[in-house]
């Protein structure tokens, strides 16, 4: 029989080759190089190559001296010193080499990154542009971390699947749950509030003095990117776990819709993954919804066949909300019943939107829209470990195949009238989706 460690080893040794473009954002100690080194040479051989951008927060950017440009190559040197002592190989690359001064912005070449890439080696490049002919002009990482990004999607054949940065600070800092980082992100809806949080927190512009610039950057690259793709901080304490763990299920090492008060598993690597993400749209109206792909999309889910008619005209009467992801690739149907108390009826992702964090993004907006709610699931559900992860209490009601669950504080106060709703509620299916 294999051992465990042959199986992954095994697993491992197929992974298809994927491209990152990675920041590293110093300053860091010998230690930290040694951590970013052995990562970035691990993650290689994992079948995650990277495309690194060297930066240092305390490097003017205002200036063009030759001084600066030396330190630049000079700490640049120090990385490629790291990976080769973990066993990898590296190439430094700068000025009209990559970054040269276009009439449109920023021009990148690629051709001696190609090579680089071919013979195994990590590129290394330095932020450092040519503008004239004998002349070099110190650029910002992030507008390095952009061009590349935008060159390589127009390449077409080395679409990134990753934007990576590693640094000290680590993630988004999260204003929700103090003293840790936003576990996942979702940049279409999120962005705004991040900005605003850091507004009114004045002293987070200290603390995290790079975090919003990097937010704009990977907003910048992602939303070129197709949405298979994600970006990740991680602070060097946390590697190389954080990293692998994300390269392997590509999923937050925390997932953002457990409840706050699960602090023994709250996000304390403060590393965060942010994907482009879908819009979220809201609706109170069965009318302004589109019940064809809606029912597609339940259907599609639920994989059983939908009692529409039925569905919808008792959705007429006590819709209470919808929230959909995007052209109805996630949804949730939210009833006021008896009582006025919110009854998920439908939590659905479609299948081919899964593995992108859709699920906890919509438990989440869920959960802030309605804070106090109960469902349903039958007792032989996969996904009830799930639910009971996520309520604040659950019920196994007798003579029933259902279990109860709730979402809020004063759920159990309500026990016997979640109870009597539970039991009222109609089948929506009709029976198994037969494939055609």
């Amino acid at each position: 029989m294999q051992s465990s460690q042959k199986y992954v080893d095994s697993l491992l040794s197929t992974a298809p080759h994927q491209l990152a473009v990675t920041k590293v954002e110093g300053p860091f100690e010998k230690q930290g190089w040694k951590s970013v080194g052995s990562t970035l040479v691990k993650l290689q051989k994992l079948g995650l190559t990277s495309i690194v951008v060297v930066d240092n927060a305390q490097w003017p950017t205002n200036e063009s001296s030759a001084e600066l440009t030396k330190a630049m190559i000079r700490e640049s040197m120090a990385l490629i010193e790291s990976i080769e002592k973990a066993g990898g190989r590296a190439r430094l690359i700068h000025g009209s080499g990559v970054l040269e001064q276009g009439v449109n912005g920023i021009e990148t070449h690629l051709d001696f990154i190609q090579s680089a890439l071919e013979n195994r080696q990590i590129p290394v490049i330095v932020p450092i542009m040519a503008n004239e002919p004998g002349r070099q002009q110190p650029i910002t990482a992030n507008q390095a971390m952009i061009a590349l990004t935008q060159k390589l999607v127009r390449r077409q054949n080395q679409i990134p699947a990753k934007i990576v940065v590693i640094n000290n600070e680590g993630g988004i800092v999260n204003h929700e749950r103090p003293g840790t980082a936003h576990s996942l992100v979702n940049v279409q809806e999120e962005y705004d509030s991040i900005v605003k949080a850091f507004d009114q927190n004045a002293d987070w512009q200290h603390l995290y003095p790079t975090a919003l610039q990097n937010l704009d950057m990977i907003r910048t690259c992602l939303s070129d990117l197709p949405t298979s793709s994600s970006a990740i901080i991680v602070p060097t304490s946390s590697l190389p776990s954080a990293l692998i763990a994300n390269l392997v299920t590509d999923k937050p090492l925390y997932s953002s819709s457990l409840p706050n008060q699960d602090l023994d598993r709250v996000n304390k690597l403060r590393t965060t993954v942010l994907r482009h993400g879908i819009k979220i749209n809201t609706f109170d109206n069965v009318d302004d919804l589109d019940l064809d792909k809606l029912t597609r999309l339940l259907e599609a889910s639920f994989q059983k066949k939908l009692d529409a008619d039925g569905f919808y005209d008792r959705l007429r009467k006590v819709l209470a909300g919808a929230i959909i992801a995007g052209d109805y690739e996630g949804a949730v149907i939210m009833t006021k019943e008896q009582g006025g108390h919110y009854y998920l009826d439908k939590f659905a992702i479609a299948p081919t939107s899964q593995g992108i964090g859709l699920t906890d993004i919509l438990w989440k907006q869920m959960c802030d829209a309605y804070p106090e709610l109960l469902w349903r699931s039958r007792k032989d559900n996969g996904v009830n470990k799930w639910y009971f992860e996520r309520s604040n209490g659950y019920l196994r009601l007798k003579d029933t195949n259902w279990v109860l669950f709730w979402y809020g504080a004063g759920g159990s106060q309500h026990i016997n009238n979640y109870a009597s709703i539970t039991r009222s509620i109609p089948a929506s299916f009709t029976g198994p989706l037969l494939k055609v």
